[in-house]
């Protein structure tokens, strides 16, 4: 009987120092960010990110560029919007500087960068270990 709760207690004590782990683990972990650059309205860009994917440490300032190249002959004005996937997962993420946001205009035929500086909070019991942030560049004015 008394070999029985020792041997009980032991792997008792193993799925409490097992559960502890994996949440230390969901507090500390870098989280996965995918950099991601979406055009809407058949707009003549090329896009880049660079990099296209980050593991942010939960408080740590990031700093990525998107690579934004107007195809045409003649500048054209496009509005970027931030978007974070999945949509649970805004207030993880936060975006304190985004210079492709609003309104830009783009200049024709060679590559602007433009940086964006982002922290991410740590995934915890309920948060996400994966995330996407994504600019969405829309014509200025429709065609």
């Amino acid at each position: 009987m008394m070999k029985r709760r020792v041997i009980l207690m032991g792997i008792i004590g193993l799925l409490v120092i097992a559960i502890a782990g994996v949440v230390v683990w969901r507090y500390t972990a870098p989280v996965k960010v995918r950099i991601e650059a979406i055009l809407h309205d058949d707009l003549p860009f090329e896009a880049e990110t660079i990099p296209s994917v980050v593991l942010a440490r939960p408080g740590e300032m990031v700093k990525v560029i998107y690579r934004i190249r107007n195809k045409t002959l003649s500048p054209l004005e496009a509005f970027g919007t931030v978007e974070i996937a999945p949509a649970s997962a805004t207030d993880q993420i936060q975006v304190f500087l985004s210079q492709c946001g609003g309104l830009n205009a783009f200049q024709s035929n060679f590559p602007s960068d433009y940086e964006v500086v982002f922290r991410v909070q740590p995934a915890g019991l309920f948060g996400s270990s994966q995330l996407a942030l994504r600019h969405v560049f829309d014509r200025a004015t429709p065609r």
